[in-house]
């Protein structure tokens, strides 16, 4: 097992299952407190706002008995002129062995890795990857009686920006599942499109193949260019609204990473009636819960019998 995890092009199948069957074991033990982070201290930096992953990531800390030294970079010594490279230096003089880590640009951890023996684990570089969002979104299905081989996921937003579609790119071929993409061609460029992965600019063609539904989040904060004329726009063309409800097989699931934009990428009205008739093809909740166990196992195999 790598002692990174920044990509998911770094594990094969068989350690992605062993992370898998150990968020399984978490799982079946909730409630459970686990020891096998009690000498470890783990350092938590976000340099992009996060709210799911960040608190999945200190509560399986916590649940495996490890310490958390929580960094926060807005108020470090980087407005003094410290690099990342130094910052994880302190880190590790501090006794930490490892650093969840968020940032907006990628690159930066994939050339420190090399210089420390810290385990460096990514919760979202940029619009690299997000390598535990795509875990997490396994396991759930997994736990749905899905079995890959030969399931459509139809992946709908804003590819372009997207670090979950990244991770997807590698980890739903790798277990057997068919990939087509979907978004406005400005977020969709033909160049991103990974060999034998599909893509589609009319989300009405191909929401009735889909098995999985997963809605990406337009990301507002990264548009600066002014990609999109308007959010209503999008929603009218790739939102799900009632009348697209009716495109979907009887029992396609429907996944989003969160948080929601209601309205854009699902209508309200499609949303209440999706909860209120078939709850159980709503995973976002689940993917949520699920978040803890698939970061407790990358914890555990990563970092737990690892000395630096």
């Amino acid at each position: 097992m790598p002692k990174d995890m920044l990509n998911l092009h770094d594990f094969t199948r068989d350690d992605l299952e062993e992370i898998l069957l150990r968020a399984a074991y978490f799982k079946k033990k909730d409630g459970k407190l686990f020891s096998s982070l009690q000498t470890k201290t783990i350092a938590i930096s976000f340099w992009e706002p996060s709210t799911r992953t960040r608190l999945s990531f200190e509560l399986a800390v916590r649940k495996l008995g490890g310490k958390i030294i929580s960094f926060n970079p807005g108020i470090s010594s980087e407005g003094k002129g410290e690099n990342i490279k130094d910052t994880v230096k302190t880190l590790a003089s501090l006794g930490a062995d490892a650093l969840i880590f968020r940032h907006r640009i990628p690159g930066f951890f994939q050339r420190i890795a090399q210089s420390t023996g810290m385990s460096l684990i990514s919760g979202g570089e940029g619009c690299y990857q997000h390598p535990t969002q795509a875990l997490l979104d396994i396991f759930t299905l997994q736990e749905k009686g899905i079995d890959f081989t030969g399931i459509t996921v139809v992946m709908v937003g804003d590819i372009l920006h997207s670090r979950v579609a990244r991770s997807h790119f590698y980890v739903l071929p790798l277990f057997g599942a068919k990939l087509i993409l979907v978004a406005p061609p400005v977020l969709l460029p033909p160049a991103l499109v990974p060999a034998g992965v599909e893509r589609s600019y009319h989300l009405e063609n191909v929401l009735p193949a889909g098995d999985v539904i997963y809605f990406l989040r337009v990301q507002r904060e990264r548009q600066e260019k002014g990609l999109l004329p308007s959010l209503g726009e999008y929603a009218v063309l790739y939102g799900l609204n009632e009348k697209r409800l009716t495109l979907l097989k009887e029992n396609a699931l429907l996944m989003h990473p969160g948080p929601m934009n209601i309205g854009i990428e699902i209508s309200s009205r499609a949303l209440k009636r999706l909860e209120s008739s078939c709850p159980q093809r709503t995973l976002f909740r689940e993917q949520v819960q699920n978040g803890v166990y698939v970061r407790m196992a990358v914890l555990d195999l990563l970092v737990a019998g690892r000395v630096v």
